[in-house]
């Protein structure tokens, strides 16, 4: 019997620029990010990472410059338990926030639009990393008057959605699901992807010999001991991380 781990590739589209993200999975606890221009067709290879992913709750921010992810069964830690949510920017795992996430009902997140996003656990849940500078975290609260959604700003604020946003956030709808496989004119098999135009197919990318190996985010400034030991703990350390 064939117990061969099958490869697959997992594709994100930033809604609001030709940024894409692909979430190659080579086995159940390996995993590799690759940035895709699809303006020009390039791809970049990224980080690694040697833990387990629950890829439908993955989401990638309109402008594609974001990634959250969600890790569960990985090695319990007083830091973090064995399932959290990261974001971090592609096409790199290191996070710039990690939200400790111990209730399997209540993991991931969603990305309102490119600079703000809501967490599961709401204010039960705190980030460990503090690097996100550059994005809102906003919570759910009881909705009421001026604000019908019961999301909110730190400062109790109501959060304005635009009208697409609430429509699919209020209908229930994923805010930016993956796609894998067939559909946006891409399709996948194994490692490879492939442009498709009715039933016809055109290579655009063989991932399949990409081997593992150890990358450095360069937005990841932790002080080390050597160039590629980071001195401080991090959830992801000795992931390629």
């Amino acid at each position: 019997m064939n117990t061969a781990p099958v490869e697959r590739l997992h594709l994100f589209f930033a809604t609001e620029t030709p940024r894409a993200l692909i979430l190659r999975r080579v086995a159940r606890r390996l995993y590799q990010l690759i940035g895709w221009d699809r303006d020009t067709d390039a791809f970049t290879p990224g980080q690694w990472l040697k833990k387990e992913i629950q890829i439908d709750a993955c989401r990638l921010s309109p402008d594609g410059q974001h990634f959250l992810y969600v890790v569960t069964g990985a090695p319990y830690r007083t830091e973090a338990t064995d399932r959290y949510t990261v974001i971090s920017r592609p096409p790199y795992f290191t996070a710039l926030a990690l939200f400790p996430q111990g209730d399997f009902w209540q993991l991931g997140g969603v990305f309102l639009d490119s600079r703000t996003y809501w967490i599961a656990g709401d204010h039960a849940t705190h980030d460990i990393i503090g690097r996100d500078d550059d994005l809102e975290r906003v919570f759910q609260g009881e909705p009421g008057k001026g604000c019908t959604t019961g999301l909110r700003r730190v400062n109790g604020t109501p959060v304005e959605l635009t009208p697409q946003t609430r429509r699919r956030l209020l209908g229930g709808g994923a805010l930016d699901a993956p796609r894998s496989g067939a559909g946006d004119g891409y399709d996948t098999q194994g490692g490879k992807l492939y442009r498709r135009a009715g039933m016809d197919l055109t290579p655009m990318g063989d991932f399949s010999d990409l081997a593992f190996e150890t990358v450095i985010a360069p937005y990841d400034t932790r002080t080390r001991s050597a160039p590629d030991a980071p001195a401080d703990w991090h959830p992801l350390d000795g992931e390629g991380t």
